[in-house]
Formats: structure tokens, sequence, C-alpha cells
């Protein structure tokens, strides 16, 4: 699948904060939603009616089921970035890979290494529920439970699905903006083994190696992959004057064995250990001191799938713990956040037109830091129907019930509907509600906690039509409008010079996300491609202060060939526009071209360029923080 990126104007001002507000806000997403459909349907006008609906992707995590399910199938907005697409990235940094996605952007402290935070449809980190092969994988230690995309690449990596939207009611917790979901599982299907290995070097003295070895047979088969980054970095903050390097290694597995006819055992995992070195404040700390971040990771996740006639069940036990220390100073600081998890999920197929789900989870996330620690459980029940009446219309419905062992119950739904009124066109609906329980850290902290925080409740809608002309040709437009409710954000409550403190507080009154997404790709021949996407995002507090660094305008243009014999090329303009920072201030718009070139040596290996910042683009995604200039990598890649 060839996926796309976003143009520039100025923002609309905020929501004005009085008694109006929520009349302007619905008038505002009317003509949203107007607008999104009227593009997408002017625009597929000409639609080449001849050619099948064809989208050649499919979904595991839009639904709870975790069935496979075709795109054109889900209500629900679901980005895949394939195998191919990650290994002819122009980007290093995975974060920067997926803010070529509608609705996705990101924001990074420095380079690889660095702090950074991908954002879906204006809401950050904190709001987004991050899997790697199913393990949730962000971090109950951190000030806000999340995943830092900092070291991650796309080494070992066979796909990456981004589901938008709020999905509490399928994934609890966190998964107000969605969830992404990164697979390293790189078996294909086809029995024997395969070998594959890649190295990679470049500016900053970064290098990259990874292999990774399958096996299948007729009742199971293995996946392991290990991989190795290294830069000496550039300096972090504008202000610093020494680079500030990454090293991390990574791993992951996957295997599975069917028992029995009827039972199937298998096994995930995933670990890293890195080290990187950050900036903060005026620049590279108190000399002699280094400023380093420490991260050690390891999960696992054991589960045994049963086949009982018409019902499916699921049972899986999950381990995740994540020992993170912080050095700045002279000081170091730990970290330590932990989750054990039980799963049960049931599928019940009653017929060809409908499949029920259901189930229930535990969990406890626990996070120790000096002397400040904290704990909690949370136990929830979920159902889910999937409902085909005919060919053109899939709908579904889910329903889950938390209980918080620091705040009681929960409950929140979701509805979806996906329509094809015609065979090459798809009108998708949703309407969900979802929260967010505050972190351990933002409860706990002795300087900075507040056990008086309540959970953060949301609302969300998105309307979408997509059109497709063949051979991988489409347009899609979806608008979207997130509310939430009792938003937590840090007050500072003394400034520097004075003694620094602040506290996570409560803001009271309705916060909003909303805009629009288009996106489109044109095949125009069998060896020429091109994609573009925009998004508008809209995204304010309820005091109606803009969300920081959630980019107004964001506008991708590609292209994607085959030229010659052998060779194959990708060409990607990124521009970003209208994002606000700390201090009241907003930042400089920037514009980046990525490029990637290779050539096959043979049917099963491939050298490749690759090209970041073509033009040396000098700008910022976080404000007093350096982003990347130019620079070049070559890299081989085989399999066996």
């Amino acid at each position: 699948m060839v996926t796309s990126r976003p143009p520039f104007a100025e923002a609309p001002p905020a929501f004005p904060n009085s008694p109006k507000r929520h009349q302007e806000r619905a008038k505002d997403m009317t003509r949203l939603f107007s607008t999104a459909s009227a593009i997408a349907l002017a625009v597929a006008a000409p639609a080449l009616a001849e050619d099948p609906l064809h989208l050649g992707e499919i979904s595991v995590y839009a639904n709870k089921a975790g069935t496979p399910i075709p795109l054109e199938r889900t209500g629900a907005t679901v980005d895949v970035v394939t195998d191919h697409e990650l290994r002819q990235s122009s980007e290093t940094a995975l974060a920067d890979r997926l803010s070529l996605l509608p609705g996705v952007s990101a924001s990074s402290n420095g380079g690889l290494g660095s702090t950074t935070t991908v954002r879906v449809r204006g809401l950050d980190g904190k709001y987004v529920k991050v899997l790697m092969d199913g393990i949730d994988i962000t971090d109950p230690a951190s000030s806000q439970v999340q995943f830092n995309w900092a070291g991650m690449t796309n080494a070992g990596l066979s796909r990456v699905e981004v589901l938008k939207g709020s999905s509490s009611s399928v994934y609890g917790s966190r998964a107000v903006a969605g969830v992404i979901n990164m697979s390293s599982d790189q078996r294909t299907g086809e029995p024997g083994t395969v070998l594959r290995f890649g190295l990679e070097g470049g500016t900053y003295d970064t290098y990259r190696a990874g292999f990774n070895v399958t096996t299948e047979g007729e009742r199971g088969g293995l996946s392991f992959s290990m991989s190795r980054v290294q830069t000496d970095g550039f300096s972090s903050k504008a202000a610093g004057t020494e680079p500030d390097g990454y090293e991390g290694t990574q791993l992951n597995f996957s295997a599975d064995i069917m028992a029995t006819d009827t039972l199937t055992l298998g096994v995930t995992g995933y670990a890293l250990n890195s080290e990187g070195d950050f900036d903060e404040f005026g620049g590279d700390g108190v000399p002699p001191f280094d400023e380093t971040n420490t991260t050690k990771t390891r999960a696992l996740r054991a589960f045994a799938e049963l086949a009982t006639g018409a019902v499916t069940h699921t049972f899986s036990g999950t381990y995740y713990n994540n020992d993170r220390v912080s050095s700045s100073n002279g000081f170091d600081t730990p970290f330590d956040g932990t989750r054990k998890r039980l799963d049960y999920t049931g599928v019940w197929d009653v017929s060809q037109a409908l499949q029920f789900t259901f189930g229930g989870d535990w969990e406890r996330e626990e996070f120790v830091s000096g002397v400040d620690s904290g704990d909690a459980d949370m136990t929830g029940i979920f159902a889910e129907a999937l409902y085909a009446p005919n060919d053109s219309l899939d709908l579904s419905a889910s329903l889950r019930w938390d209980d918080h062992s620091e705040f009681g119950g929960n409950l929140s739904g979701r509805l979806a509907a996906a329509w094809r009124p015609a065979e090459n066109t798809i009108i998708r609906a949703v309407a969900a509600t979802g929260f967010r329980a505050p972190s351990l850290y933002e409860l706990n902290h002795t300087l900075y906690g507040n056990p008086n925080l309540q959970p953060e409740e949301s609302a969300s809608f998105e309307l979408g039509v997509e059109q497709q002309f063949g051979r991988g040709s489409f347009v899609k437009a979806t608008a979207f409008h997130t509310e939430i409710d009792n938003l937590i954000q840090f007050v500072t409550l003394t400034s520097f010079p004075q003694p620094f403190t602040g506290q996570y507080q409560q803001v009271p009154g309705t916060s909003t996300s909303q805009g629009v997404e288009l996106s489109g790709a044109w095949v125009l021949s069998d060896s020429f491609s091109v994609y573009s996407n925009y998004t508008y995002t809209d995204a304010v507090d309820a005091n109606g202060n803009r969300l920081l660094r959630v980019p107004g305008h964001d506008f991708v243009f590609g292209l994607a060939t085959t030229f010659a014999e052998r060779w194959e090329g990708d060409l990607a303009v990124h521009h970003v526009a209208d994002r606000p920072d700390e201090f009241g201030t907003v930042m400089d718009d920037y514009t980046v071209t990525d490029a990637t070139i290779s050539y096959a040596l043979s049917d099963t290996a491939d050298a490749y360029l690759r090209i970041e910042n073509i033009f040396d683009e000098q700008y910022q995604t976080s404000a007093g923080y350096n982003a990347p200039g130019r620079g070049f990598y070559v890299g081989l890649r085989a399999a066996f």
C-alpha cells in the first residue's frame, strides 16, 4: 500500500471561552464533516468503476477479536506501514516515518535517543496505547504512562498498524487517541528457514546492524530478530556545544506450535538495552557531568488458543518491566515501572454474518522512583459484536466496563460502520467514548503528584469517505472530533529564578481536538506513483489555549518509482506549519525532503542510499532543540 502525507494556511483562532462555545464547536464540526465528504466525493467523480475494490491490506487490531479483517470492512480509520515501506523508508527514526501518515505528528528533544513523542489527531503520547506484538510497552513509571519513541527505528519490524480514534472500549484506559502496534514477526507462511541481515552506516557516525531468522513447519514456527544502533549524534539543545549520542540493542522473538489439532501455544518477547545523552535547560549541563538516560526493558507474553467448535478461546499472561535511570548534573534518578496482566478472550462465530467477542482482563501497574512509589489494579470485562447484514455493510458495537482500584468503575463504548454504497466507495462513521486514568506518577510523586486527580473522560466522532480507482489509486477524507473532560495538565506554581514548584492539576471544562485528514495516491504506471496527504488540526484546552507542538497544518507529497532495471526510489516532502510551543511562542514552519534509492544486487540482496533532509533545512520539532541536518546513509540487505 502506498501511503501519503500533508499544506499550509493560517489556523483559525481557538474557540472563544464563552457560553456559546459548544454551539460554535458543533457548527464548526458540521462544516468539517460536510467539507471532508464533499471534497472526497468531488474528486471521486471520475472513478474507474470497472476496477474492483481492492485495498490489499488487512487490520488485526481494529477490533477486539484480533481476527484479520480487510480494511474496507472496518469502520475505524486504520493506516498500515508495510514491510516494503519500512525497508524503503528514508527516515532513521520510526517516529519520523509515522509522522508522514495523515493525522500523525512527532516531536523530539534532539536526535536519535532523545525524548520523542508521537501524537495522533492532536493528542499526545499519554492518549496513545503502544503495543509490540500485542504487548503494551507504555511505561508505567513515566510521568504520564506512555511510550518514549527515542531510539526506535524500523529494525526488526515487519509492519506497523495505526488505529486512530478512541478505542477504550476495546483496549481500556489511555486508548483515547488510538493504538499503535508494531509487529516483528517476519514469517511469510511458507515452510522452511530464512535468514535476513542488514548493515548501514552514515552521518554522525551512525551505524546500524541487524539480523532475523524465521523457520516454519507444518505445526508452528519461530521468528527471532536482533538489532543494534549507535550514533555520536549532535547537540540536542540548540544552545549546546557537545554531541549527544545514543546506542541501543533490541531483541524481538515470537514462536507458536500446534500442540494438538485444537490447541496452539505461543510466546512473544521484547527486550531493549539503551543509553542516550540528553540536554536540559540551558545546554549541556554543568561540566564534568554528562546527562544520560539508561534504559533496560523486558517484556514477555505467553498465550494458549483453544478452538472448541464455533468458539475460540485465548488465554494469555504478560509481564513488562522498564528500568530507567536518568543521570543529570551528578544526580541519578531511577524510574522502575512494572505491568502484569492476565487476559481471556472468547470469539464466537455465530454465523457468517455475526461474530461475537467477549472476555475479561486484569492488570496491575507498579512504579518506584526513589522515595516515591505507587500501584494500582484494573479489572475489565468487555463484549463486541461484528455484524454484516449484507455484502455492502459492516457494523460493530463494543462495550467495556473497567474497575480501577483508585477510582471505581468506568463504562466505555464504540459504534462503527463501514458502508459500501458502490463497488469502489466506502463511507465510515464512528462514535466512541474513552477515558484515561491518572498515572501513578501524577498521583503519587512527592513534589508534583496530586492524589485528588480523577480520570479524564472523552468522546470522539469521525466521518469519512474513501474512493478507490483500481490499481491502488484512491482518495480519502476523514473529519474527526474529540472532546476530553477534566484534562490533566502540569501547572507551574512558582517560576524561575524563584524555587520551582508545580503540580499536576485538573483543567475544568472540555478540551477539544478536531480537524480533517485528506489523503490520496495515484498509480500512474507499473513503475511510477505519487501520493499525498494533508491534515488540519485545531486542538485547544478548556481555556482556549492551543495544545503544545500540535501542527495546525501538516502536508506530505511524495513519489515512488522503479527506474531502469533493478532500481527503485522514493522521495518525500514534508511541510509542517503553525505549531505552538512553550512561552506562548509559535515555532517556525519547516519543509524537509528525504529520499531513498535502492539497487537489487540479486533476487535476495539489495544496496541502498538514504538521504535525510536533502536541502539541509534548519528546523526544530521542539522549541530550543535541534533536529537532524543533511545526512547520508548507505546500507546492504540480504536474505537467504
